[in-house]
């Protein structure tokens, strides 16, 4: 699902560029899923809860540790691999018209997240997270319109569960275990550039580092 940004779009605050973070966007999508999949759970069951007192499962994209003080509730945790340009074509440049400098810069980000599953039981964890890892098929294509997506890949990774006496970040005793899944996504980033404030941005910060 390919997104324009024109690079030109200012704060009228700061002056500054405003720049969408198609990752982060990507991310509170997955989060956002999880989220609603627990919701409608009954209660007892897992289900989720806005309200922290209130939820029988703790659902995060920050880092798990502490977020779950009475450490008696499973924890899913979401975050974000590295990203990486995938060169899609030769130098990331499609021009729009030969009499005119106005170009489009268009790529493919390759990017995963990461579900961390976490409970007591191993099995605890590992029913939680295979149920996830069935549903993303199912919820796809609402996943990829939410965040913007471009594609999510096929070859999703169902860990094992962490062994015996292994540290699990977010729970205070070793018991406790972690099943995680690591899932493949795309993003297509277009960037419209136009003449005017693009290349007085250009000039701008080309002075600033010394080059003419």
């Amino acid at each position: 699902m390919p997104a324009t940004s024109n690079i030109n779009r200012v704060s009228p605050e700061t002056g500054a560029p405003l720049i969408v973070d198609r990752l982060l966007m990507a991310n509170r999508a997955w989060l956002t899923w999880l989220q609603g999949l627990f919701k409608s759970r009954p209660i007892g069951n897992y289900k989720w809860d806005r309200n922290v007192t209130e939820t029988e499962i703790i659902i995060t994209d920050q880092n798990p540790s502490g977020s779950e003080p009475s450490n008696k509730r499973p924890i899913i945790a979401t975050s974000r691999g590295a990203a990486t340009w995938a060169s899609t074509s030769m130098n990331q440049t499609i021009p729009v018209n030969i009499a005119t400098t106005n170009r489009i810069i268009s790529d493919i980000i390759g990017c995963s997240v990461t579900i961390s599953v976490i409970a007591r039981e191993g099995l605890e964890a590992q029913g939680l997270a295979y149920e996830l890892f069935r549903m993303i098929p199912v919820f796809k294509t609402s996943i990829m319109k939410l965040g913007r997506i471009h594609a999510i890949g096929n070859n999703i990774t169902l860990t094992p569960e962490t062994q015996h006496g292994q540290i699990v970040q977010g729970s205070s005793v070793p018991e406790w275990k972690m099943v995680q899944l690591m899932i493949p996504f795309y993003i297509q980033d277009v960037i419209s550039v136009e003449d005017e404030d693009f290349y007085t941005l250009i000039r701008a910060v080309n002075l600033h580092m010394g080059l003419s």
